[in-house]
């Protein structure tokens, strides 16, 4: 058994086609009832197994039992379970998002022209282009995010507080100053 382990994990380790088919023949079934086991609905199950055996292409290693595989496999299962439940959650809450947007377009929530014209003055240049360069020419996070050597994080942040600054001076009709 050890042996037929081994020389499993080689053939994984050297891409060997018919190792990537006995793994699969021989785990799929196990892997997809843990991803179930852990929250991931069964529809898109077989979908965190593949993502598993991406991260075992990338990280192959040879391994001595079978016990040591079943683990490591587990490991790999149970963080790619994780990943999917933070990306479901992120498409929801984008969801949520572009919901909100919708239905600020709709009538009786347009914001005058005048009153958003104010509002970005009264943002500084900087967080002014930002938010320009964001919503009206397209960028994306990471672009600015390269732009002004920054995490994307920090961009989502401030992009969040500029929002909210500019809602609030909507709203009162005063500049909001940070």
């Amino acid at each position: 058994m050890a042996e037929e382990i081994v020389n499993l994990t080689r053939g994984l380790v050297g891409c060997d086609e018919q190792a990537w088919r006995n793994l699969h023949a021989r785990y799929f079934a196990r892997l997809k009832s843990q991803a179930i086991s852990r929250g991931v609905p069964e529809g898109d199950a077989a979908e965190v197994v593949q993502r598993v055996y991406l991260r075992v292409l990338r990280h192959a290693k040879v391994f001595e039992s079978e016990d040591a595989l079943s683990a490591w496999l587990g490991c790999l299962t149970r963080c790619e379970a994780i990943d999917f439940t933070r990306r479901t959650k992120r498409r929801s809450w984008m969801g949520e998002r572009f919901q909100q947007w919708q239905e600020a377009g709709r009538p009786g929530h347009e914001v005058d022209g005048e009153a958003l014209e104010s509002a970005m003055l009264a943002l500084a240049e900087e967080d002014r282009q930002l938010v320009s360069r964001h919503y009206l020419d397209g960028w994306s996070q990471e672009e600015l995010a390269v732009e002004q050597r920054t995490s994307v994080k920090a961009v989502e942040s401030k992009l969040a507080r500029l929002r909210r600054r500019l809602r609030k001076h909507l709203e009162t009709g005063n500049p909001v100053k940070s």
